[in-house]
């Protein structure tokens, strides 16, 4: 690996980056208004096996949205920081899906500019030593999603996250993006935390690398950041700052889960732009089975359609004169995981103990067939996941 290739036209641009890269890293910079594809160009500029790519913010979008994905495939082991002319919050969340490290804007000062690029080469180092070490888990972001409240969301948000835990401890974040009324924290006993998600998107223009002091820890070895006390604190957490922050977190963490409010809100949104998958969960009634249909259809029309897609009926033997198979057919949806009706959930919520931290009772055999399906290979190497039922 060798220091920072500068993606330019202008010469200027490399002189003004020089003090933010440093002398213990080299630099050079490339440009062709001729490369015949983004594969050519990516080879080009990844000719010297470079620790970070920046692509200087005179590079066309278009350009931009073709470099990414060919650079971060064909060369993992190099980190792209992209400088934008105008930063918008879709043009941030698009970049970072399709493979930048991190956005910035061109005007950013040098003291900030070198800082994203020591964290990049941080990321970069990760990526190289879990190469060497055979490789890291599966990347997934799973984002449990419900229209209405009282669907058992967040007691299934819960579950899941602590049965990942239990099998890839310090490797599995849960986050609470209930930012008003979110309650992970109580259902899984934990006390006040001392930092929490307004602290965390506070900071994080500051120092990326920092955002692990806010968060809490379960005793299955789970992380998890939990929603301000105060309300008006909540309101205030800016959605740019929050995007930022959910980018950060999952870059550090192989799984995470997403719990939200119920509905479709701005925090719902920015998770599901980062998510591999969506969890949607309903019980029986009529006007969740609804909800659930117009939430699915709300996604679609946004473009929303990359993740995977899981649907989970939870009360499914509640007799109200629904079948699962009348909720499919009107989802449009097959039903992947049904979770039956148990006293021992709510009691597990208001002891604080997630029903899969018992030993048995209650629905363990379902609930374990939800942690199965998004779980990371076992140590006989068998995978998590299964295929859905045919």
């Amino acid at each position: 690996m060798s220091g920072v290739t500068i993606v330019s036209s202008n010469p200027s641009l490399e002189a003004r980056l020089s003090p933010a890269i440093g002398r213990g890293l080299t630099h050079r910079r490339v440009w062709s208004d001729r490369w015949r594809s983004p594969v050519a160009a990516a080879e080009e500029i990844c000719a010297a096996d470079p620790d970070v790519v920046v692509i200087g913010s005179d590079v066309l979008e278009t350009d931009v949205r073709e470099l990414l994905p060919e650079i971060d495939r064909r060369y993992p082991n190099t980190g792209v920081l992209v400088l934008a002319a105008t930063e918008t919050r879709e043009q941030i969340v698009e970049y970072l899906r399709l493979g930048a490290r991190d956005v910035l804007a061109e005007s950013t000062d040098v003291p900030a500019l070198r800082t994203s690029i020591e964290r990049v080469i941080d990321v970069v180092n990760q990526r190289r030593q879990s190469a060497v070490g055979g490789g890291g888990l599966r990347r997934r972001v799973i984002v449990v999603l419900s229209p209405k409240g009282g669907s058992g969301k967040t007691t299934m948000a819960v579950n899941l996250a602590v049965g990942l835990a239990r099998r890839a401890p310090q490797q599995v974040l849960l986050l609470d993006l209930d930012s008003q009324f979110g309650d992970c924290a109580a259902a899984l006993g934990l006390p006040d935390a001392e930092h929490d998600l307004s602290h965390a998107t506070a900071a994080v223009a500051s120092d990326r690398n920092a955002l692990k002091v806010f968060l809490s820890t379960h005793e299955s070895g789970l992380a998890v950041l939990t929603p301000p006390d105060d309300l008006a604190a909540a309101e205030d957490i800016d959605p740019d700052a929050l995007k930022r922050t959910v980018g950060a977190l999952t870059e550090e963490f192989p799984l995470t889960v997403v719990d939200t409010a119920a509905g479709i809100d701005e925090p719902a949104l920015i998770a599901a732009e980062f998510a591999s998958d969506l969890l949607f969960v309903s019980t029986t009634d009529v006007p969740s089975i609804r909800a659930v249909t117009r939430q699915l259809d709300a996604l679609d029309r946004i473009g929303l359609t990359a993740p995977r897609r899981h649907f989970l009926l939870n009360r499914a033997n509640a007799k109200v004169g629904l079948t699962a198979s009348d909720v499919e057919n009107t989802v449009g949806m097959e039903a992947t995981f049904q979770i039956p009706s148990s006293r021992a959930f709510p009691i597990s919520t208001n002891e604080g103990i997630p029903l899969v931290e018992k030993a048995s009772g209650g629905p363990s055999r379902q609930l374990a067939e939800v942690i199965e399906a998004f779980a990371p290979p076992d140590e006989s190497g068998r995978a998590g996941w299964r295929r859905r039922r045919k």
